[in-house]
């Protein structure tokens, strides 16, 4: 059973549209913050978000597609932030790309919950939200991939493991952040460390 305490909107406003579909997907991401996605029920939905089971079944036929969009919401959120990062031609150096990282990340949690953070960080056992997880990480990892190869003379492959080495220990960062136990001037500071530390194995 989900927690009791977990946050919830029970007031039963009318609300447009796009603005239920976002409560819910709020709703769900909030669930799965602190129950996990195994308890992301319709029911369950329902009754945090204040509506009926119809009301979510409108918006999502059925729990696949509501956990679905919960990580396509936090991704398109997380892509609207990161613009110059994530499609410019000319890439930013790694610095540049990490701090727009934490910050973007960080932003898009306190906007839509940390519940498709959550899903991005693990394993699950659905082909097709697994599948829009791998997609959202090589997202996440190809900026880093010119600057990486330029800096170090690293191959692509090693700059791919590199990419992901640095977004998995961003992730184990910002985790801690979410549970309260760094500030984001930490989370930044840490990833420097941890870059700059990397780096030098490669340059000096």
């Amino acid at each position: 059973m989900p927690s009791s305490n977990r946050p919830s909107d029970a007031t039963r406003t009318r609300l447009s549209p796009e603005d239920r579909q976002q409560q819910l997907l709020r709703v769900a991401s909030d669930i799965i913050a602190t129950d996990g996605v195994d308890n992301v029920r319709i029911p369950y939905v329902a009754a945090a978000a204040g509506v009926t089971r119809p009301v979510v079944y409108k918006f999502f036929p059925n729990r696949h597609e509501l956990i679905k969009g919960v990580l396509e919401d936090f991704r398109d959120d997380f892509a609207r932030r990161t613009p110059d990062i994530l499609n410019t031609e000319d890439p930013a150096d790694v610095a540049t790309i990490a701090r727009a990282f934490i910050d973007a990340a960080c932003d898009t949690i306190e906007a839509r919950g940390s519940g498709g953070w959550q899903i991005l960080r693990s394993a699950g056992h659905d082909q097709e939200i697994s599948a829009i997880s791998k997609d959202f990480r090589r997202q996440l990892v190809q900026p880093w991939l010119i600057p990486l190869r330029e800096l170090t003379g690293v191959d692509d492959a090693e700059a791919l493991a590199l990419a992901d080495m640095f977004l998995t220990g961003a992730g184990e960062i910002i985790q801690r952040w979410i549970d309260g136990e760094f500030s984001r001037q930490q989370v930044a500071t840490l990833l420097g460390r941890i870059i700059l530390a990397v780096l030098n194995e490669f340059t000096e």
